[in-house]
């Protein structure tokens, strides 16, 4: 089993687009010495070509650019994605299937509550 941690930060990363607190403005400034992180995503894969991504953050574009495995490799218009399960209905969860719309569509897996809590 192959896991990708894509992001793992909070809604709004990190830092935090409007956020001054002591941890975001010191990673800005270069004063604290830690990561830049994109918002909570994983990837799921038993052959590490195939890929379940678990959520779609609003950061899926960064993610997929930093991870070659997701993207195009084979076809004009592809990706190593082949479905998708949303774990709930947050929006830092779903708002990057906006982004995976175009050109390949995915199965998207979620409970009955998910899909109507985006219905």
């Amino acid at each position: 089993m192959h896991i990708q941690i894509l992001g793992s930060a909070a809604g709004g990363g990190f830092p935090q687009w409007n956020c001054n607190c002591r941890n975001c403005a010191g990673v800005r400034s270069g004063k604290l010495r830690a990561e830049p992180r994109t918002q909570s995503s994983i990837a799921l894969s038993a052959n590490g070509v195939d890929w379940v991504l678990c959520n779609a953050s609003p950061d899926i574009r960064a993610q997929l650019e930093a991870f070659p495995p997701l993207q195009p490799a084979r076809h004009v218009r592809d990706t190593g994605i082949k479905a998708i399960v949303l774990l709930d209905s947050q929006i830092d969860h779903v708002t990057g299937l906006l982004s995976l719309r175009e050109g390949c569509p995915h199965p998207v897996w979620c409970t009955d509550m998910v899909h109507q809590d985006l219905s």
